[in-house]
């Protein structure tokens, strides 16, 4: 099996948006913890949250739907990020991610999945029939040794074209 990212990209920030746009993505399903925020830190950078508030005022929609089961932070990070969070996903099983479409009110071709996991986020989306976008983790320079190892082990599934 190979994952195939639409896009890879270093930060969120780095996303194209007028590219996304005018090839009719309309909406955003955006993994949580080290895609838009750093793990269980409930901060959300400057430039992350300038960067979400440009998306909204260019028309796109956008959702959270994270693995991360604590319910009390997946409500404080929708708070925080005033988007709809959903938690305890279990990507890539698809069953929230057809949830999150429901909400957006969105088909999947209209869609971009934005994830720094290939094996969950990546894999889900295509799963789902949506472009995807994977990113580097926000935190990869201070990860444990053995995260950074699974990281680079997940990223030999990654097809680069």
């Amino acid at each position: 099996m190979l994952v195939k990212p639409t896009r890879i990209v270093e930060h969120v920030t780095d996303i194209n948006l007028t590219e996304l746009w005018e090839s009719g993505v309309r909406g955003f399903i955006f993994d949580l913890d080290n895609t838009i925020m750093a793990p269980h830190t409930g901060i959300l950078e400057d430039n992350v949250s300038d960067w979400l508030k440009q998306i909204e005022a260019q028309g796109f929609k956008s959702i959270v739907v994270s693995n991360n089961p604590l319910r009390f932070y997946t409500e404080e990070a929708e708070k925080l990020l005033n988007i709809p969070v959903i938690g305890n996903a279990g990507k890539p099983r698809r069953k929230y991610l057809y949830r999150a479409l429901e909400i957006l009110n969105l088909k999947p071709e209209q869609i971009v999945v934005v994830g720094d996991r290939p094996l969950t986020d990546i894999w889900g989306g295509q799963r789902l029939g949506a472009k995807t976008i994977l990113v580097d983790p926000l935190t990869k320079h201070q990860e444990h040794v053995f995260v950074k190892f699974l990281r680079k082990l997940e990223r030999c599934f990654v097809h680069q074209s």
